[in-house]
């Protein structure tokens, strides 16, 4: 299995409580209308001098995977990293991709077209023909804002039924806040249209494969595209002072947390 895709184009299509269904088949993304392509091409425009360094950071991300296999795991990154649990991660709205995926034999990724979210889905009847079936494909850019993890930039691939559902879903949130905030005049917009979720998941049991594990990424907050407040700081505590024989263990260093692999 390829470690860049959440691939599996035998069990891929199941992920809807057991309606098997062909990629391209039906038309799982939401149609956007002339009013949220305006609004969303408005988004780039207003914002663009907005500093977006925090949350978009450079190209060539780590990818962010989920493994539907045994329990339902998130990871990221060649040394497949599982993300601190409940840790916070920053959607950037500017990066929202859709398009196709073509995979040859031993899972050999033939060829990838993507296209931001505001510009015109590809048509799978313009893609060549390379010998193997198109993919529906989704992605988007995060970034981890809090825990062990603080920091990371991952970018989020996928083209499983339940992964490109679960982008669908945030970016109906992030459309619906974007509109809302667009819809206030302009001195009152406070660009708090960056998401924030967690990494969860959630299972069914699949007919012919039994408990199978889909991700979940719901908006829980939203922050301005400049990043959250910073916190104020707390006074630092005094250190103890020693009070008998023994080692003196005040201002130790704190030992680093280990990071689990999948």
């Amino acid at each position: 299995m390829s470690d860049d895709h959440d691939h599996d184009r035998d069990r891929d299509r199941a992920d809807d409580n057991g309606e098997h269904e062909e990629s391209g088949s039906k038309q799982v993304a939401p149609v956007l209308t002339g009013s949220a392509l305006a609004a969303l091409n408005a988004l780039a425009t207003d914002l663009a001098k907005v500093n977006t360094a925090a949350i978009i950071g450079r190209s060539g991300k780590p990818m962010l995977l989920f493994k539907r296999e045994g329990s339902g795991t998130w990871m990221f990154g060649q040394k497949k990293t599982i993300p601190e649990p409940d840790s916070h991660w920053a959607v950037n709205p500017l990066t929202f991709q859709w398009g196709y995926i073509c995979f040859g034999d031993n899972n050999k990724k033939l060829g990838e077209h993507l296209v931001s979210v505001t510009q015109p889905k590809p048509l799978i009847t313009d893609l060549p023909d390379l010998g193997f079936k198109w993919q529906e494909q989704w992605a988007v850019e995060m970034k981890c804002i809090d825990g062990a993890d603080a920091g990371i930039e991952v970018i989020f691939k996928t083209n499983t039924d339940g992964g490109v559902k679960a982008l669908v879903i945030l970016f109906d949130q992030v459309r619906d806040q974007l509109n809302r905030d667009l819809a206030k005049p302009p001195k009152e917009r406070d660009g708090k249209i960056v998401a924030i979720t967690k990494l969860g998941k959630e299972s069914y049991v699949h007919k012919q494969y039994g408990t199978t594990w889909k991700p979940v990424l719901d908006a829980i907050d939203w922050m301005p595209l400049s990043g959250p407040a910073p916190t104020p700081k707390e006074p630092e505590p005094t250190p103890p002072q020693s009070s008998g024989p023994g080692p003196n263990t005040a201002g130790a260093a704190e030992q680093p947390r280990r990071r689990r692999v999948a």
